[in-house]
């Protein structure tokens, strides 16, 4: 965003501390319902990550070794923004104005990466998830967690490295700003050019390659399915004959029978667990792009203009960002049966609450 449109954090803190005079001058009724807001997706933020951790912690098959670490990155990332970004801009929407200090509008601004952790945990379970498909014999040398243990420190480091380059380089403070109600780096004067590539790196360009990666699937399952089609009928079993000492019945050659076999190997293609994850993670990727394309566009605008948008518009698109953790959470619930029956297993343990199904052995 354009320094000039910001605050700095240095001279906004003192006259807007916790002890200032009347500190809810600001308080309107808009600012109490968008606290409102952002405090039921901060709730439901917090309580399906901490879930869908427990259940991850608790799901011994139906969910490979690496896709559970790349998932448990992603999860442990939606958390602490839940905790440590949606919690705090609960109070300044309210109050519309910063009151946990300066030291916390670092701490906020540098959270910030963790966005970047959730685009590149997409990626990296699109990316396993692809070679499961394509290369289905070799996965299991290819993808080892030993190197998804690598690749996510890699990743890891790679955050936390731009985010203190992104911090440390001269002319760059820390800011809050009210169309967000929140900090962020900033540049102190022109434009923030470096902070636009950190979000077409770490977000945009990750969820590029996940569409060309299912783009490339698509078209292979396409031309798998244009070979099936194409095997002939003699090739999977004799020519049909009647067998008068059986007493088979005519119908049985019929063509419909005849396709039996070839509808067979069609479906087992669509039923593919692997194929079936792929397109879980496809839809998470696309799920996140939607979350995120209306806050990458309003960033951009307010880098690269000099009025910064409606006040509604940022905060739909704030909305829109925060949600996005909350929608892998249920995406893999309704997704992936062994994750959902975990769940649904825990839940009737806290809440002691027997399933239908438990109660009909019960009686019986």
């Amino acid at each position: 965003m354009d320094g000039a449109m910001l605050v700095s954090s240095s001279t906004l803190m003192p006259s807007l501390s916790p002890n200032a005079t009347d500190p809810y001058s600001n308080v309107t009724t808009v600012s109490i319902l968008k606290a409102c807001v952002l405090g039921i997706v901060a709730v439901l933020v917090l309580i399906g990550n901490t879930m869908c951790l427990i259940v991850l912690r608790n799901t011994e098959n139906g969910v490979h070794p690496v896709t559970k670490l790349f998932l448990v990155s992603l999860t442990l990332s939606d958390l602490l923004v839940g905790l440590l970004v949606c919690v705090p801009v609960i109070g300044s929407t309210a109050l519309q104005r910063w009151p946990y200090g300066e030291t916390y509008c670092y701490v906020v601004a540098m959270c910030h990466a963790l966005y970047f952790n959730a685009g590149l945990s997409v990626l990296a379970i699109n990316i396993e998830r692809y070679i499961a498909v394509v290369w289905p014999l070799r996965y299991p040398t290819i993808v080892t967690v030993h190197r998804a243990i690598v690749v996510e420190v890699f990743l890891l480091a790679m955050i936390v490295i731009w985010a203190l380059l992104y911090l440390l380089v001269p002319g760059r403070s820390t800011f809050y700003y009210e169309n967000f109600s929140a900090c962020f780096i900033d540049a102190d004067s022109g434009d923030d050019y470096l902070g636009q590539l950190g979000m077409t790196l770490f977000i945009a360009v990750p969820m590029l390659v996940t569409v060309i990666l299912h783009a490339r699937l698509f078209f292979l399952a396409t031309r798998h399915a244009s070979r099936v089609d194409a095997i002939t009928i003699g090739d999977i079993n004799p020519p049909a004959t009647i067998d008068v000492e059986s007493n088979s019945d005519p119908a049985e050659s019929s063509p419909s029978r005849r396709n039996g076999p070839r509808r067979q190997r069609a479906n087992s293609v669509r039923n593919n667990p692997d194929a079936k994850a792929a397109m879980t993670f496809f839809i998470m990727a696309v799920v996140a792009g939607v979350s995120w394309t209306p806050y990458y566009t309003t960033i951009a605008w307010e880098n690269f203009r000099t009025e910064p948008v409606p006040p509604a518009v940022a905060f739909v698109s704030q909305i829109l960002l925060l949600l996005n953790s909350l929608w892998n959470v249920v995406i893999y619930y309704t997704r992936n049966d062994t994750f959902r029956k975990t769940s649904n297993k825990l839940f009737g343990r806290c809440f002691r609450v027997r399933t239908s199904r438990e109660e009909l052995l019960a009686v019986s």
